[in-house]
């Protein structure tokens, strides 16, 4: 859809710098970082990274199914694995916050809300009735950490769409169980 950004059309984009090595470390750490980006450069965007230091990646070098914000210019997990993108939970990228603040909700509802429902209380209509409740809180947070944390998986555009699904899913739950115990009450 966009081959480049918006600043890039506009020509107000920044001037590409090859960032020096030569002020930051010794020549042995500059051929051995050196090596390393030549590597994952071989690599391509199909392989998964196997590197300690994951680079992040421009808009535009991410595959055309993740192009969809042309805002969002720089912070790009590469392609990865299942355990590089467990890994990711630990470095900042342009999505932490988003899995972040889901995941923390998701944690903090599962904690919380079923102390606070009435399981036992009015027999088996408030046990099925609690039941739905914590369902429907817990399937829009927990649908859209999954989008969000696995994403940037290497096996590409299919799985992208199903998480996707998969979050818009959680949002439908949501708001059909919360309607349909709105209008029972």
């Amino acid at each position: 859809m966009f081959d480049s950004s918006i600043q890039e059309v506009n020509g107000k984009g920044p001037k590409k710098r090859k960032k020096s090595l030569d002020n930051v470390c010794d020549k042995e750490q500059r051929s051995e970082l050196e090596s390393d980006n030549e590597v994952a450069s071989e690599n391509g965007m199909g392989e998964a990274v196997s590197t300690d230091a994951v680079g992040l990646l421009h808009w535009r070098d991410m595959p055309k199914h993740l192009q969809f914000n042309p805002y969002v210019l720089t912070g790009y997990r590469p392609l990865q694995d299942w355990a590089g993108c467990i890994r990711s939970l630990f470095y900042f990228h342009n999505e932490t916050i988003n899995i972040l603040t889901h995941g923390v909700s998701l944690v903090y509802i599962l904690v919380v809300l079923p102390g606070l429902l009435p399981w036992g209380g009015g027999g088996g209509a408030a046990w099925f009735l609690s039941l739905c409740h914590l369902l429907g809180a817990l399937a829009p947070w927990c649908g859209s950490f999954l989008y969000h944390l696995f994403m940037n998986h290497t096996s590409g555009a299919g799985l992208y769409h199903r998480l996707l699904q998969l979050d818009m899913l959680g949002i439908w739950v949501s708001q059909s169980i919360g309607e349909c115990l709105l209008t029972k009450i």
